[in-house]
């Protein structure tokens, strides 16, 4: 039947305006598609954000309970990343206090001679 229709179409109608015709019922047809996809994209979209509000609180409960959470978390380490450049800086100064002892005893038994009395 399809190719029946298709002959007589073309040889009963001219092809300036057939073509033409044909062309722009398929452009016609291809907006329809997608204006289709469109409205059942958004009634998706429609459906899981009425699922978010009515599940939603809920939701944002937890939300706050983990942002508090992560809060908590980020302080711990902000305060232990503080303590541990203190202690890295006590711990340099205390080196170079034990390193310049060291430089005051050896220039100490230089003062002194080095020698040890012999009698």
């Amino acid at each position: 039947i399809a190719v029946c229709t298709t002959y007589a179409y073309f040889k009963y109608v001219p092809l300036e305006y057939g073509l033409p015709i044909l062309g722009g019922l398929f452009v016609i047809y291809m907006i329809s598609q997608k204006l289709q996809a469109r409205k059942a994209e958004k009634l998706q979209n429609l459906d899981e954000s009425m699922v978010e509000d009515l599940v939603g609180d809920d939701d944002q409960a937890a939300k706050k309970k983990l942002t508090k959470a992560q809060k908590a978390e980020k302080k711990k380490k902000q305060q232990l990343a503080q303590r541990l450049k203190a202690e890295k800086k006590a711990g340099n100064n205390a080196a170079q206090d034990d390193d310049d002892d060291d430089d005051d005893d050896a220039l100490r038994k230089f003062a002194k001679g080095g020698k040890a009395k012999t009698k």
